[in-house]
């Protein structure tokens, strides 16, 4: 199976300035993160193709267990990392105070649950790309809350268990009291309360 690959052109980070000195522009630095947010699509794309491709199976190749490999360790890791590089584009990193708050108490008060054992977010390394993802999606919301933006964050992002064998939903995998601490973030974060 090939895989499709799409490379852009490096672009110029600075220009110089009247003085003789090089300093970045606002029109290099904007056309940088077009660049990177490009590969970060590029780059999740081709992962998103690899994983759907491998999970499709013919009917009369697959076990009959319960538990089906839809994709290597190594694409799905690539796929969830990509949603979170691409998230990390369009967020612009982790410089502004909010949103290291916001991803430090994602980090701290959300967790999953599986029977008694409780692993927390920032334990999974998720709270820094879930803090990323949920900041691009108020932004795009009018930097209003609604139920409609966690359900949607809460059902696409995947996490990846038994070495990557299978993946569950981060939605199936948290208790109520959970995402109901995750929605009291949420709105604190909105309201500028965090």
């Amino acid at each position: 199976m090939m895989r499709a690959t799409t490379r852009f052109p490096a672009t110029k980070t600075s220009a110089t300035a009247q003085d003789g000195s090089s300093a970045p522009s606002s029109s290099s630095s904007t056309s940088a993160a077009l660049c990177r947010a490009r590969e970060a699509s590029a780059k999740q794309r081709a992962a998103f193709q690899s994983y759907t491709a491998s999970s499709m199976m013919p009917r009369r190749a697959r076990a009959s267990s319960a538990i089906v490999p839809r994709a290597a360790p190594k694409d799905l890791n690539v796929f969830v990392e990509s949603f979170f590089d691409l998230a990390n584009t369009v967020a612009g990193g982790r410089d502004a105070g909010g949103f290291n708050r916001l991803s430090d108490r994602i980090g701290e008060d959300v967790y999953v649950q599986v029977h008694e054992w409780r692993l927390y977010t920032r334990d999974m390394k998720f709270a820094d790309g879930l803090a990323k993802v949920f900041a691009v999606k108020l932004a795009a919301n009018g930097n209003k809350f609604s139920d409609d933006v966690l359900n949607d964050v809460l059902d696409t992002v995947r996490v990846p268990m038994g070495g990557g064998k299978s993946d569950a939903k981060l939605r199936d995998l948290c208790p109520s009291a959970s995402v109901n601490a995750l929605r009291n973030i949420l709105q604190d974060y909105v309201d500028d309360r965090l």
